[in-house]
């Protein structure tokens, strides 16, 4: 039995030797049962490819981890006494290869609810299925409609194959009387609530009392709010910084690391230094915060970039998704 390592070193000492060795394979052997995996190289099953690329959706794949996709749009609902109905339009999720999917539109009714009553919903994209889907198993026609939060549908949402599309759940109520509606999902790249912005003719403002049109400090200068909305959060990344500046964000929210690449607020580390408004800054300690807030969605033009802050505006980030 020849392994990988003896063919790989017979094709660099005697590259016709190992034409003829080919050659002899395709007449005699089955590969597959005659080359044996060496210290250095192995064979994928062909169950985990797809175009010849190992495919971590297939069966033959270990998943220990990844790197998380992150997307943009959002989903709004309206609601009656005893149904609600999600919508989504204009959905997309960046993947971290660079590559990206749109999300066809479509609504989701579920009907049979108890008035006045708040229910929670696990959105996803299928990547075996290629639709957008909804962990079951809870109440109402489809049985979509959670109860509560709980750990293990956040799971479902999140198993090998599956792109959450919202950050936690997505929170949406019956009425008592008459119809209602609101908003829920969209990226998780955003700052929290009470982070602060340098306005041109406000001065150093709340980022949630911003409006669509004023002008905000990016790095070449003054850069325009074109989209901004406000949605209820409770998970956050709490970034403290050498400058003695704080800065909350949802753990998809993006930064431009000081070496120029883009980086997703979970996954710095202390090593990681970003771009302040006057100097490099370096993180001192990062915590996992989950408290009941909000989180702020903003994207600029023409600069996708703009500084924030707990107490001023001096911290380096992205706008709302990569593709801005």
């Amino acid at each position: 039995m020849l392994t990988i390592p003896q063919i790989e070193a017979l094709r660099r000492q005697n590259p016709y030797l190992y034409e003829a060795l080919k050659q002899i394979v395709a007449a005699k052997w089955n590969l597959d049962a005659e080359v044996l995996d060496g210290a250095t190289y192995a064979r994928v099953v062909a169950t985990a490819l797809t175009g010849n690329r190992i495919d971590p959706t297939k069966a033959g794949v270990l998943m220990k981890g990844s790197v998380p996709p992150t997307w943009n749009g959002a989903f709004t609902y309206a609601s009656t006494t005893t149904s609600i109905t999600w919508s989504w339009s204009g959905l997309t999720i960046f993947r971290a290869d660079g590559t990206t999917t749109s999300i066809p539109n479509g609504s989701l009714a579920v009907a049979g609810l108890t008035p006045g009553t708040t229910y929670y919903f696990y959105p996803y994209w299928d990547e075996t299925a290629l639709n957008l889907a909804w962990v079951g198993g809870g109440v109402g026609a489809p049985a979509n409609a959670q109860t509560a939060k709980t750990n293990a549908a956040a799971q479902q949402q999140s198993l090998q194959g599956r792109i959450p599309l919202s950050q936690g759940a997505m929170v949406a109520a019956t009425t008592t009387s008459g119809t209602g509606g609101g908003s829920g999902g969209g990226s998780g790249s955003c700052l929290r609530a009470g982070m602060v912005v340098l306005s041109r003719d406000r001065g150093t403002v709340p980022i949630e009392s911003c409006n669509v049109g004023e002008l905000i400090l990016g790095r070449e200068g003054w850069t325009k709010i074109v989209r901004h909305e406000v949605r209820p959060a409770d998970t956050f990344i709490r970034l403290h910084l050498s400058n003695e500046e704080v800065l909350d964000v949802t753990p998809h929210h993006i930064f431009t690391l000081a070496d120029g690449s883009p980086m997703r607020a979970e996954r710095l580390c202390l090593s990681d230094m970003l771009v302040g408004r006057f100097s490099k800054l370096a993180l001192r300690k990062i915590e996992a915060v989950v408290e009941n807030s909000a989180k702020v969605s903003m994207s600029c033009e023409p600069a996708h970039e703009f500084f924030a802050g707990r107490h001023a505006a001096t911290v380096l980030t992205h706008n709302w998704s990569l593709a801005s």
